[in-house]
């Protein structure tokens, strides 16, 4: 389904994707079908056919291929993401895309994608602040914003391999920091539990020498292998030697025919248009009074992904 707010990968991308992880559209079609019915089995999670509660076939799919084709790992995917909303529903509930907070949020402090991927089937995404201004930043609202951005592609927008993120530092001060500093861990934690990511690089952009620590802190705690994968730069223009500029909006030194203050505007109005779906998913949840005892405890969820400060978090 490509909208104009994101541009699939080509049907040959998505060829080579899936061949990469040996798979067929068709029997991606019955992967599905079975990872249906083995929820159907599971007392403890939503069932795929009530109607009410509408599971996403396309997500699915799509966390079917992040977990490479591994039926296994996508079940433990699977009942982490509808078990976590749970256990923070500050993040996970009251999903209006048209509500005060959230639109003033995207306004002033969002995670967005950019419309076009890489030739490879990755997607860019951009954390980005329109000001300085702190007296309406909340650290929840531009939380919850980040997972639904996340949950929307996922369910229903987007196809892609890995993330890579652009975080812009340019408009964040100590007032951003000092707030996010105490969820940072719980907000890793939720973040690789709820979603399939894989992550594929991350430039930090306009940092400021009193962030420089902040920056440093987690890289310390985290395996050689990611934090190659983290590339801090002077200028925006060093950013092309890593992404194609027919991706990058026009005030990032691109070629993509829009600047990033009307891309945010775009997925706002695309948001939007997902409202009723967007209310729908906070009842989509585990039931753990119905949990099997040999069911997977929702308190490991989190030991192949993240330990102590990071230390596990995966990147390939």
């Amino acid at each position: 389904m490509e909208t104009k707010t994101l541009i699939l990968p080509s049907p040959s991308t998505i060829k080579q994707i899936y061949s990469k992880f040996d798979t067929t559209d068709e029997k991606m079609d019955l992967d599905v079908k079975i990872l249906k019915e083995w929820m159907r089995k599971q007392p403890h999670l939503p069932n795929p056919d009530d109607d009410e509660k509408i599971i996403d076939e396309k997500r699915i799919k799509m966390v079917l291929l992040m977990c490479k084709n591994s039926l296994e790992k996508t079940k433990v995917k699977l009942d982490q993401h509808y078990t976590i909303k749970l256990s923070v529903p500050e993040w996970f509930s009251n999903w209006d895309p048209t509500s005060p907070e959230l639109v003033q949020s995207i306004k002033l402090n969002c995670f967005v994608p950019l419309p076009k991927p890489t030739h490879e089937g990755h997607r860019v995404s951009v954390f980005y602040r329109s000001t300085q201004d702190t007296n309406n930043f909340v650290t929840d609202d531009y939380t919850k914003l980040s997972y639904m951005t996340y949950d929307l592609r996922t369910a229903k927008l987007d196809t892609w391999v890995k993330d890579i993120y652009i975080i812009d530092c340019n408009n964040t001060t100590m007032n951003h920091v000092t707030p996010a500093l105490p969820i940072v861990k719980k907000y890793m934690e939720s973040s690789f539990a709820a979603f399939p990511v894989r992550l594929h690089e991350i430039h930090v952009i306009n940092i400021k020498s009193f962030l420089t620590p902040f920056i440093s802190l987690p890289l310390s705690f985290m395996k050689k292998k990611i934090a190659d994968k983290v590339f801090v730069h002077k200028s925006i223009e060093e950013l092309k030697n890593f992404i194609d500029p027919s991706i990058l909006p026009l005030n990032y030194g691109g070629t993509y025919p829009k600047t990033i203050e009307e891309i945010i505007d775009d997925w706002g109005d695309e948001l939007i248009k997902h409202r009723e779906w967007f209310m729908t998913q906070s009842s989509i949840v585990a039931d753990n009074s119905k949990r099997p005892k040999n069911s997977n405890n929702q308190l490991d969820y989190f030991e192949n992904s993240i330990e102590g400060s990071f230390r596990k978090l995966e990147v390939d």
